[in-house]
């Protein structure tokens, strides 16, 4: 396609003919998939996928959230996801570069069983925001019951059968929060804020 006519900055005629059935190809598609389209296009031709501007700006936005003192890069996402923000769970938890502590002194929930099963998820929650893992032994869910006045021994089995899909585990090997017990810890840090913290 090497024409006499051609100066160094014209587009040759085969890109000015592809380029209308591009992107009518590419015009069903959301922003991302067609960055997605492209670079898998580049991928097969074996040409280097194209550095988009936009995702350069979105990795430096993760970092600067995984650069919160004492957050894991995990619990930022889930931070990310829920809109919750640190002074929001300033108000439910102690955080530092070394550790993470509940300082909550109550669950929103009226009676214990349901503030059992909110200690519980918000025991997940504060492993997540430490080692990025919402696990978490019986023992340590024990040990904050007691903390905000919810453990009743002679119940606490019979409460503990009630958490249904919020958690996945066992007394004996431990515990972790599932994806809806992901949710519900967002609902857990809200209820638990000021009045005024939440409007």
């Amino acid at each position: 396609m090497n024409s006499k006519n051609e100066t160094p900055n014209s587009v040759p005629q085969a890109i000015l003919e592809a380029i209308p059935q591009l992107v009518r190809v590419l015009t069903p598609l959301s922003p991302d998939d067609r960055r997605r389209a492209i670079s898998a296009t580049m991928v097969l031709f074996g040409q280097p996928a194209p550095v988009q501007q936009g995702s350069l700006k979105a990795s430096a936005s993760e970092e600067q959230i995984d650069s919160v003192e004492g957050v894991s890069a995990k619990a930022s996402s889930w931070m990310k996801k829920y809109g919750i923000t640190r002074e929001q769970l300033d108000h439910v938890f102690s955080i530092d570069a070394d550790s993470v502590d509940v300082i909550a002194a109550r669950m929103p929930a009226t009676g214990k069983r349901q503030q059992t099963m909110q200690a519980y998820v918000i025991c997940g929650l504060k492993s997540l925001l430490k080692t990025g893992e919402p696990a978490f032994s019986d023992a340590e869910a024990r040990e904050l019951c007691s903390k905000v006045g919810c453990y009743d021994v002679a119940n606490h089995s019979n409460y503990r059968k009630a958490f249904g899909n919020f958690l996945s585990g066992t007394k004996d090997s431990g515990w972790k929060l599932t994806n809806p017990g992901l949710n519900e810890a967002v609902k857990i840090v809200k209820q638990l804020l000021p009045t005024e913290a939440t409007t």
